[in-house]
């Protein structure tokens, strides 16, 4: 019988709520990237109707994180190397524009709330929740694009970069990120926005951006959800058997 992943809902009217679970079973890879999403399987888990499994599905669709495709069914986004380079292409150029705007009119009070945000990543780190992690860090970039004052450029951001801190999400679990390093590397971003200089903002934020996904994109790995499954498998395989831990330890004999 397959272990339940996912917590059944209290209130099944919410699609929101329906949403909020499934994108944090996908952030913390409960459900893996690429993976089947099956409306009756999932309103039995959760114990929703199948109605609100679907307008769930279609926010995390708007979202990016699901792909559906007519007569066939959803599938949690997975994106290739090809598709992750361009939408980092596009997130750098269009969160540099929402960064400069956003230094422009932000008070002492928006920095502030900056460093509140931080200060919840730290926390999340420090308690190794990497759910809790990666929506701290992209609560503080959404902050900065909602910030900018265009709700265009902010939800437009939202949609791009979505599937993306997903995909960090998964690395960081796998320990393919130093999660200090992610906690400090929001530091200067912070310090470019009051500095208000458009091109520090730029260089700044996008070495933050590209050094997310470096390992992923000189793997050589044609999609993320290989490359996910490769740490799944070598960080197995990195683990002593039970029969190797039994035989390192001392017999009574000699204890």
């Amino acid at each position: 019988m397959q272990t339940a992943r996912l917590n059944p809902i209290s209130n099944p009217t919410l699609k929101a709520q329906v949403a909020s679970t499934i994108r944090e079973a996908i952030f913390s890879g409960k459900i893996g990237l690429g993976e089947p999403l099956r409306e009756l399987h999932l309103a039995r888990e959760l114990g929703v109707s199948q109605a609100s499994i679907r307008e769930g599905l279609h926010e995390l669709e708007v979202a990016g994180l699901v792909v559906r495709t007519p007569n066939v069914g959803t599938r949690v986004t997975t994106l290739s190397s090809d598709e992750i380079r361009d939408r980092l292409h596009v997130r750098v150029a269009l969160e540099v524009i929402a960064a400069v705007a956003a230094s422009k009119s932000a008070q002492e009070a928006d920095f502030a709330n900056l460093e509140q945000l931080l200060a919840n990543l730290s926390g999340a780190i420090k308690r190794n929740a990497y759910y809790e992690a990666s929506q701290a860090d992209l609560q503080f970039h959404r902050y900065i694009w909602n910030t900018s004052g265009n709700k265009i450029l902010a939800r437009t951001l939202d949609q791009i970069a979505t599937p993306l801190f997903a995909f960090t999400s998964i690395l960081r679990s796998k320990g393919v990120h130093d999660l200090k390093r992610v906690m400090h590397s929001h530091d200067p971003i912070v310090a470019a926005l009051r500095s208000g200089d458009p091109e520090e903002i730029r260089e700044v934020l996008q070495g933050h951006i590209e050094d997310s996904y470096d390992p992923f994109l000189n793997s050589g790995f044609e999609d993320c959800h290989s490359f996910a499954e490769s740490l799944k498998v070598k960080r197995m395989s990195s683990r002593p058997s039970r029969s190797g831990a039994a035989s390192r330890k001392p017999s009574r004999k000699n204890a």
